[in-house]
């Protein structure tokens, strides 16, 4: 499994680099994390409001999707990742 995150928060590319940098240092976040000012990749993906998370699989399909915030280290969100990792889906 790769996570990876895409900010789409807009202005001044330094001002954002900053920004983005200070939240993954506080959150001690250890995935890859990018830039997307121009939001095309939410556009492309037709995400409509943050966070989304989209669990796509080797074949680049999107088998999952989730709107909006989730307590990921819950044991439902467990069960899922087993579900999604085991290719029942």
């Amino acid at each position: 499994m790769v996570v990876v995150s895409i900010s789409i928060d807009r202005g001044r590319d330094e001002k954002v680099r900053k920004l983005v940098k200070g939240y993954v240092s506080r959150k001690n976040l250890t995935f890859l994390n990018l830039l997307d000012p121009k939001a095309a990749t939410a556009t492309q993906y037709g995400v409509r409001g943050v966070p989304m998370n989209f669990f796509i699989n080797p074949q680049r399909k999107i088998v999952a999707a989730a709107s909006g915030y989730r307590n990921w280290d819950s044991e439902e969100a467990r069960k899922m990742f087993q579900q999604l990792m085991s290719g029942a889906n």
